[in-house]
Parts: structure tokens; C-alpha cells; sequence
């Protein structure tokens, strides 16, 4: 499946991509990285020798989602935030199933350099970051998921009425349903979300769900934000089973909040700091 509606529109979004990583707010080292899914680009930032995290971000972005976050985190850590593979950014323009996801994090890891690191996952970033965290459990030090798929269920009603609204250009629309608020006066960050949303190809696929046995497998520090007006993944939910799941876990539900989840600078470099 084409990852864009147009060549000519993925050259055009890519640049601007490009041009808006030039105004990443710290020094940062552009890499790109082989693994079986084709390249990888990895934004890296921080001092080469601290604790490495790795940031994984959701479906329909790339690393920009880091943008707000990544001068607090990169102070006392090295930084890496990757490009999916099959997302609009400058990784592989491939979509292989869903399964291969897990596996490509870890030979990032690996490409990288590191044995283990800090893991921090956003929606589909949070899927890909928890099947990595249950299949190589001793690579993950600290596990921080950001409204992630796969532990509540995806609400796919929603999600197949935000899809048709995309189709019928409505954009803003779609995306105050899924998100549950507007990024129109966000600046150049809400114009980049809407050409996105204009000109890439949404997956379509779901997403499976993890386990109970899963879930209680994880052992790592662990912290879970999820929003209770989730409209795309049931938050309720996701926060109930890791709760069940992992005791130890800090579990933050956060009320009045859709998919949409900003402002935890602070508290997940916290997290990552301790």
C-alpha cells in the first residue's frame, strides 16, 4: 500500500519535515539506522554517554511529536527519537503486519548501540513499545506509555466515522473526533498535523490486544497516562487492566482528556529520571 496519496505530496511533506527538524530546539545528530523492515531515521539528542531512551511515537506523525518535550529530556539523557517504518517521516516507506513492529524496535536498539534503554511510547508507539517491553523484558529499564494501544480496546466506531470524514475531506473534523480537541491554533505544529492528515494513507488495519499473562509479565518501573474522554482507545479500560495487571505500576487517568495528551513533560522526565 502507498504510505502517501501522491508522490509529488510525500516529496512535499517530506521537505517540510525536513525543514521543521532544522528548528529542533537542542543540537541533535541525524542517523539512519539498517533493520529488517529498511531503514531507520533516528533523531539523537543529549550527551552521547548518558542513560539512553528511546521515544516511539504514534500513527499518522513522526518525531516531531517530541518536539515540546525534548529539551527537558536530552538534559540528563541520550535522546533517540525514531521514525516508524510506514509513517510519514524519513524511515522506510514500507508497512509490513503489525507483529514486525516489536522486532524492528529491538534491532534499532541493537543498530544503536544499546543493550537496554528506557522506552517511551505514544498510541501505536505504546503498542510497539509494550510487545517489546513482553518479548525482551531485560532491553526495557523503564517503560512509559502515553495512551497506547492494545491494553484497552479500540473504539472502532469512531474510528470508522473519523476515517469517512477524512475521505470526504474533512479533516478537522476527523481530527477533533479522534483526538478530542483541535490543533488549529498550534502553530505551525497544527498546519504540518493537517497536511499530514491531507496527504498520507491511514492504516486501516487493528490493532491486537495484549494479555493479561502480557501485561503481568512486565516488571520494569512502569507508567501508564491515559485520558478518560479517549475516544479512540478506551482509557478506562487501559488504565483498569495494567492496575489488575501491574500493582506496581503508576497509573495516571486523566479526567476530561481525550486522545490528545499534553503537558507530561514534567512528569515523564520525572519518571525517567528516578
Amino acid at each position: 500500500m502507498e504510505i502517501f496519496t501522491s508522490p509529488d505530496a510525500g516529496r512535499a511533506l517530506l521537505d517540510r519535515y525536513r525543514e521543521l527538524l532544522d528548528t529542533w530546539p537542542v543540537p541533535a545528530e541525524r542517523l539512519t539506522v539498517p533493520t529488517s523492515l529498511g531503514d531507520t531515521f533516528v533523531q539523537a539528542s543529549g550527551p552521547p554517554g548518558a542513560p539512553p531512551v528511546i521515544l516511539v511515537h504514534g500513527a499518522m506523525a513522526n518525531s516531531l511529536t517530541w518536539f515540546g518535550d525534548i529539551a527537558a529530556w536530552s538534559r540528563r539523557h541520550r535522546v533517540y527519537a525514531v521514525d516508524i517504518p510506514g509513517e510519514p517521516g524519513l524511515s522506510a516507506q514500507v508497512r509490513p503486519p503489525r507483529a514486525d513492529y516489536p522486532g524492528w524496535l529491538a534491532e534499532v536498539m541493537t543498530a544503536l548501540g544499546h543493550e537496554s534503554a528506557a522506552v517511551v511510547g505514544l498510541s501505536l508507539g505504546g503498542w510497539i513499545s509494550t510487545g517489546f517491553a513482553v518479548r525482551h523484558p531485560s532491553r526495557v529499564e523503564r517503560l512509559a506509555l502515553i495512551c497506547p494501544g492494545g491494553i484497552g480496546k479500540v473504539r472502532h466506531g469512531i474510528l470508522l466515522v473519523a476515517l469517512l470524514l477524512l475521505a470526504v475531506g474533512q479533516r478537522r473534523r476527523s481530527q477533533r473526533l479522534i483526538l478530542g480537541g483541535d490543533l488549529s491554533g498550534t502553530g505551525w505544529f497544527g498546519e504540518f498535523h493537517d497536511r499530514i492528515n491531507r496527504d498520507t494513507r491511514p492504516r486501516r488495519d487493528s490493532l491486537p490486544i495484549y494479555t493479561d499473562a502480557d501485561l503481568s509479565s512486565l516488571t520494569m518501573p512502569m507508567l501508564v497516562i491515559a485520558g478518560d474522554r479517549d475516544a479512540l482507545i478506551n482509557g478506562p479500560q487501559t488504565a483498569r487492566r495494567v492496575r489488575a495487571n501491574v500493582p506496581k505500576a503508576d497509573v495516571r487517568l486523566l479526567p476530561g482528556v481525550g486522545h490528545l495528551i499534553t503537558g507530561q513533560t514534567d512528569t515523564i522526565g520525572a519518571f525517567l529520571d528516578a
